[in-house]
């Protein structure tokens, strides 16, 4: 068969325009496979933290692991640190924003423990307290600072001056019925960690014999007695109870007798009222009171089952 021009002009155009239909399908395919190789993952972090190996040491360690988004990336620590590693830190939680180059944002939190050594407790957040032994009981030897109940609910407490700079050497400041975590049973656990108890007035009287107060000095109420007692139960008293003259917190909001006076409940009512220690910063004697309200926050002392 014999071809025309025409015929020829016509196949050959149409053939031009196959090569270009399927230049550009094959660009296209190549241009969506690289777009979708470019893709990056979605930022993420992850934390590997290395606990603490002394008690209240600061050998601790936390370690950002970052996958996906685009390098390079920068760390924004909750303790002010901006490198990728986080060393010679204490017991307590972390935090740390990561950026990319392109701003997305990911986040993670995670917690630096320390060892519980063998003469102490933990609460329920893992507040660790030293504890001492004297004569028959066990006390802890630092005022409570939970801020849970016993079965992780939140409860209502406070901090001297609502400063958190407080906390960690005063303890919290709680109020009789929080305290008991609602019960009104002598000996009840209250916020105290599992097998440990708020003591009772009469625990507390055992305490005081022990350190040298008469039973009779000990029945007086609403005043100052056992002479010598008070000092033994300070910082530095030889009895290892170290009281710390946290104040207090009335029940109308003022805080007051910051490093004067230490006011701790007992888990034993009074009338309307409860039992409660008192020690002056300076003084000898121990006071035994039940005239404040129970809505006045004092502090904790536990004391074990």
């Amino acid at each position: 068969m014999t071809s025309t021009g025409n015929d020829i002009d016509f196949k050959a155009g149409y053939l031009l325009k196959v090569i270009f239909l399927l230049s550009v399908t094959a660009l296209l395919t190549q241009c969506s496979e690289k777009v979708e190789e470019e893709l990056p993952e979605k930022l993420s972090v992850e934390l590997v933290a290395h606990d603490v190996t002394v008690f209240r040491g600061s050998d601790g360690s936390v370690k950002a692991v970052v996958t996906g988004g685009i390098a390079p990336y920068s760390f924004s620590w909750s303790n002010g640190e901006t490198t990728e590693e986080i060393k010679n830190l204490s017991a307590g939680v972390y935090s740390v924003v990561v950026r990319d180059a392109v701003d997305s944002i990911a986040a993670a939190t995670t917690k630096v423990n320390q060892p519980v050594p063998g003469n102490s407790v933990a609460d329920r957040e893992g507040n660790i307290y030293p504890t001492v032994m004297i004569g028959e009981q066990v006390w802890m030897q630092e005022n409570l600072r939970v801020k849970v109940a016993p079965d992780s609910s939140a409860i209502v407490s406070y901090v001297y001056n609502d400063d958190p700079e407080n906390e960690m050497t005063y303890g919290r400041l709680y109020t009789w019925d929080v305290a008991m975590n609602g019960s009104m049973a002598e000996k009840a656990q209250g916020i105290c960690p599992v097998g440990w108890h708020i003591p009772s007035d009469s625990e507390w009287k055992t305490l005081e014999v022990f350190l040298g107060m008469t039973s009779q000095e000990a029945d007086l109420d609403n005043t100052w007695r056992g002479a010598g007692v008070g000092s033994k139960l300070a910082v530095g008293g030889g009895s290892g109870y170290d009281a710390l003259f946290a104040g207090r917190r009335t029940n109308y909001g003022s805080y007051s007798l910051l490093n004067l006076y230490e006011y701790v409940w007992t888990s034993t009512v009074s009338g309307p009222n409860a039992w409660r220690r008192c020690l002056e910063n300076g003084v000898s004697t121990v006071g035994r009171w039940d005239t404040f309200p129970r809505d006045y926050a004092f502090s904790i002392r536990c004391i074990k089952d």
